[in-house]
């Protein structure tokens, strides 16, 4: 448990500038809202949005028909791009996880305790999906704080919750994804330099994917290749969960996580 409360305690501040970052990210973003029930806004929003090609509008997690002054719909657009962000921290903290120790000499002190491979890897584990849920914790405080000082007179205060409660739990699960992901590549890189250019090089090599499997019919299967596409908001608030972006998921994680640990339990250190 003591490597556990240090890895926590290593990562804690990371986690901490990363919930400020986002935070104030999703309060400039909502504090906009008010602005955008502007009849004037909404017409400009909409012309412009109906000049582009239907392709081009599912790519971008876009539609014609999206109507900015609806705070649902206004939430969705804007918490991608915190999604976004959000996959990226979860894979940083996967990729940096196990490589960090070799790269930094301190493998050595994590050695000479009484406790395996096996169990670096669960504390790891185990402190990374806890920052990451204080990360999301504090985010989606932000959110409904700001939120709330703006929602319409006319809208349900429960409904938006719900739609910012469904949004931070596919945030979670993207986040865990490329988290589990993250793990595995840091069984196989070298060196801690490179851990967070890879890890966001994966991340938009996967969104771009996405991308491609929206922009081109024949490789619609691109999608499973891209998990931001489990997670889009506007998808999430307007139709759920779909089943085969969560099998698809969980199929990852768990192949991450035993691959991590069969890899890592091989390994040669460098010490």
């Amino acid at each position: 448990m003591n490597v556990l409360k240090f890895e926590i305690k290593n990562l804690i501040k990371s986690a901490l500038i990363w919930s400020l970052i986002c935070s104030v990210l999703v309060i400039l973003f909502i504090a906009l809202f008010p602005s955008m029930k502007n009849s004037g806004m909404k017409e400009l929003v909409g012309a412009e949005l109906n000049a582009l090609p239907p392709s081009v509008l599912e790519a971008f997690n876009l539609e014609s028909t999206m109507d900015f002054s609806n705070i649902s719909q206004y939430l969705a657009y804007a918490m991608q791009y915190i999604v976004m962000a959000g996959g990226v921290y979860g894979a940083i903290l996967g990729v940096s996880s196990l490589i960090k120790e070799e790269t930094e000499g301190t493998i050595e002190f994590l050695y000479s305790k009484p406790i395996t491979r096996t169990r670096i890897v669960t504390y790891k584990l185990l402190a990374s999906a806890i920052v990451y849920y204080i990360y999301i914790f504090i985010v989606g405080l932000a959110t409904n704080i700001i939120s709330f000082m703006v929602i319409p007179e006319d809208v349900k205060a429960l409904d938006v919750i719900m739609d910012i409660k469904t949004i931070f739990i596919g945030l979670a699960f993207l986040g865990y994804v490329f988290m589990a992901l993250g793990f595995l590549i840091s069984t196989i890189i070298k060196s801690s330099k490179i851990a967070v250019p890879t890890a966001i090089g994966v991340f938009f090599v996967t969104y771009f994917l996405g991308i491609i499997g929206k922009l081109k019919e024949g490789l619609r299967f691109f999608k499973y290749l891209s998990p931001f596409e489990y997670a889009v908001p506007s998808n999430l608030i307007k139709d759920g969960f779909d089943l085969s972006y969560i099998f698809m998921g969980m199929g990852i994680i768990i192949i991450s996580v035993i691959g991590t640990y069969v890899i890592y339990s091989k390994k040669d250190m460098r010490i």
